[in-house]
């Protein structure tokens, strides 16, 4: 077998023949939920049984647009408990808008820490609701992650800290089936840098999401593990890469420990990535044909802005074999490592144009025929 590293066909089966229909799709799919959870997340409990909630505030809320108007509506504080008997315990703030219909609803991974008030009045204006959860309880930021509640709550499961917060925010999924404001069956979720990361993990494993949105989520989210670059093509600039993301001065702790044998000991080079059967392609891929929106910085290097581009193709390929292009969104701006506002109105478009089948009013990218391709050179089967 040659070595290449060209992006992992997602289309080639254990057996190493492709699939050529959508019915074999799913489980291919299933294979590769069961690669990533063996290789890179770790295992996850199910959905528990257990869930229960307290609200413990309400205030009206005000917030100013860009455009300089007025969104009102209300700003609500909860608990939920959830997992064995209830250990885990997830805070959350709901901003909703002011009506009686159900609304399109936001789960934020990060915790207020995280979020601009000034994007939940551009929600609010839009009709969407926005829950932001607080992830530090159920599974600190910190080498010490398996001290939180969820790994205290389930210690014989391989999961690392991404996981764990991929899964909480699968508990606020949980909760909004139970609240009357919310429609469900089109629910979004998003989140910036290391929980960009955990959203596409979420993405990936409870096809309840209607839309995955990641921002800047970089390596372990939707960059290539193979291919680096800045916006000036590959190897130009430094990025996040298995090597340093799992170094043990950083985040060893996001990812499963075999992860870190793909990776340069030193940081600085290339060194089994290659081997890797799967890449954030593949991750992209598991998401289809649901909607799935990367916003990136053109200037955020670090986040591998030239194998996000490759890995984006990579996953239109399933999208166009799912008949599904449309649903495969990508949009670049000028600056760096944040979630901007004009990265959130792109996503809250791209949800008006998937969800509510509205008319496309941003830049955002879906594939074009005739593409340019690069990084493989692969196809999606005829379906």
């Amino acid at each position: 077998m040659i070595k290449t590293w060209e992006l992992p066909d997602p289309f080639l089966r254990e057996d190493g023949r492709r699939i050529s229909t959508r019915e074999e799709w799913r489980p291919q799919r299933e294979y590769f939920k069961n690669l990533l959870s063996e290789k890179m997340y770790g295992t996850m409990p199910l959905r528990p049984a257990y869930l229960t909630s307290e609200k413990n505030g309400e205030d009206s809320f005000t917030g100013i647009c860009e455009d300089g108007s007025e969104s009102r509506g209300w700003k609500e504080s909860w608990v939920i408990y959830t997992g064995l008997e209830g250990k885990i315990r997830i805070p959350i703030t709901v901003f909703r808008p002011e009506t009686s219909e159900r609304v399109i609803p936001i789960i934020y991974s990060g915790g207020m820490g995280w979020f601009q008030e000034e994007k939940a009045a551009e929600a609010l204006k839009e009709q969407f609701a926005v829950i932001v959860f607080e992830y530090e309880e159920g599974a600190p930021d910190s080498p010490e992650y398996g001290k939180g509640t969820c790994g205290q709550t389930y210690p014989e499961y391989t999961w690392r800290a991404l996981a764990m917060w991929a899964w909480m925010q699968s508990r606020v999924i949980d909760w909004l089936e139970t609240q009357d404001f919310a429609d469900v069956g089109r629910t979004v979720v998003t989140g910036h840098s290391r929980h960009g990361k955990s959203t596409v993990c979420c993405g990936v494993f409870d096809e309840r999401v209607a839309v995955c949105a990641p921002a800047g989520s970089g390596c372990g989210g939707m960059a290539s593990m193979r291919h680096w670059g800045s916006r000036l093509g590959q190897w130009i600039g430094e990025c996040e890469t298995l090597g340093i993301m799992l170094n043990e001065k950083r985040f060893f702790y996001w990812l499963a420990d075999e992860m870190r044998s793909y990776a340069d000991p030193d940081s600085q080079k290339g060194y089994r990535e290659d081997e890797l059967p799967f890449d954030a392609n593949t991750l992209g891929a598991l998401i289809a044909p649901r909607g799935l929106i990367l916003t990136e910085g053109l200037d955020d290097t670090w986040i591998n802005t030239f194998g996000t581009q490759v890995a984006w193709l990579g996953t239109t390929e399933v999208y166009e074999f799912l008949d599904a292009k449309e649903k495969c969104g990508l949009h670049y701006r000028e600056g760096g490592h944040m979630y901007s506002m004009e990265d959130w109105l792109v996503m809250l478009d791209f949800c008006k144009v998937n969800l509510l089948g509205e008319k496309k009013k941003t830049n955002y990218k879906t594939v074009i025929e005739n593409e340019v391709k690069c990084g493989y050179s692969w196809r999606c089967p005829k379906a």
